[in-house]
């Protein structure tokens, strides 16, 4: 089929850091590879702040082999010529909140350091060392992992695509989908028809949509996600505070400058919640942040993320012709070198090495 014109082996849609992880690895292993983006080279071509990734998933010991894989990549990253693209150490502190769920999460230690996660159970006390911004009487007990890094982007993003390039896969800017045929392997664009043995979706949210209309239903939406920063809150010094997410509210904080980054995780289909969202996360960090009860809190970054119900990644075959790589939500760096090599796995029929059943695209029957 690649003889042909507007023929491939893999045809990817999607731009971001997994679809060129994908075209990366794939090319790399010798497969004729079109990536199809059709947002245009935004992801390599505008500069992208520094973000952090962590290694530990609390509750998923499937999504922490993901990014355990993928950090041990990023700290040799072959496409920027083995360097190490961490820019900082910043931790990774877990506050459970209730006797069952931290139970929950410390039965699950032994599972996680087997899969690479370096964790650590600390008393509250030790909690308040490691974040001497928090309230000790919010805190019950306390996980801390050391791997979580920030990471330079640009590099990832950079390095990927021209990896891929380099590799022999062509990059097709700028085209919007406006048709696939899972059985012919056919993808429609504005100005014309590619046919491919494989179409791989990993265009984030609009990856269901494709699906959708391509007669493929996919458990995945996209969400509407906000970062705040605080006003400063000292002057001269930086703030030493690692990244700290409190599981039951979804509260994320990471000190950083003089201020912090604050988010608020919530799931839902529901619309219009941005100010109630808002308000929570005011009410949340006045509550485990005392001192930070009359900081404001400013918008740095209004999006999306891709979803799914179970907050696990769809990766694998939804189709005898179609895979499907989305619904990351919010840990796509943290994963997209070992979906890359996933995929490339699997199209060449080989074992990925980690059981794939908790990301199938395929719903399980009884």
């Amino acid at each position: 089929m690649p003889g042909r014109k507007n023929t491939t082996e893999m045809l990817i849609v999607g731009g971001g850091v997994t679809a060129l992880s994908i075209a990366y690895h794939c090319a790399r292993a010798g497969v004729t590879v079109v990536l199809v983006d059709p947002d245009g080279e935004t992801g390599a071509g505008a500069p992208q702040a520094p973000r952090p990734v962590r290694a530990y998933q609390p509750g998923k010991v499937h999504n922490s082999q993901l990014t355990v894989r993928s950090l041990a990549d990023y700290r040799s990253f072959a496409p920027a010529g083995g360097a190490d693209l961490v820019l900082s150490d910043v931790g990774w502190l877990v506050l459970p909140t209730g006797r069952g769920r931290s139970a929950a999460l410390e039965q699950e230690v032994a599972a996680q350091r087997e899969a690479g996660v370096e964790l650590q159970l600390l008393t509250a006390a030790g909690a308040c060392v490691r974040n001497p911004w928090l309230d000790p009487a919010g805190v019950e007990s306390a996980l801390w992992c050391p791997q979580s890094y920030l990471l330079d982007v640009d590099k990832v993003v950079r390095g990927y695509a021209a990896g891929a390039r380099e590799a022999g896969a062509r990059r097709l800017s700028g085209k919007t989908v406006t048709g696939l045929d899972p059985r012919s392997g056919q993808l429609a664009v504005a100005d014309g028809t590619f046919e491919a043995d494989v179409i791989v979706l990993a265009a984030g949210a609009a990856s269901g949509a494709l699906a959708e209309a391509a007669g493929l239903d996919l458990p995945l939406w996209a969400q509407t996600a906000e970062l705040f920063r605080t006003d400063p809150v000292v002057t001269g010094e930086e703030i030493e505070a690692p990244f700290t997410v409190h599981p039951e509210s979804g509260l994320k904080t990471l000190g950083t400058g003089r201020s912090f980054l604050v988010g608020l995780e919530r799931i839902s289909r529901q619309e219009g919640m941005r100010e109630v969202w808002f308000q929570e996360t005011v009410a949340e960090v006045a509550k485990r942040y005392p001192k930070l009860k009359d900081a404001g809190l400013r918008s740095m970054w209004t999006g999306s993320v891709d979803v799914t119900p179970s907050r696990t990644a769809l990766i694998g075959q939804a189709h005898e012709r179609v895979f499907v790589a989305a619904g990351y939500t919010g840990q796509e760096l943290g994963q997209a070198p070992a979906t890359g090599r996933i995929v490339r796995d699997l199209y060449l029929g080989r074992s990925p090495g980690l059981d794939l059943a908790p990301f199938s695209p395929v719903p399980s029957r009884p």
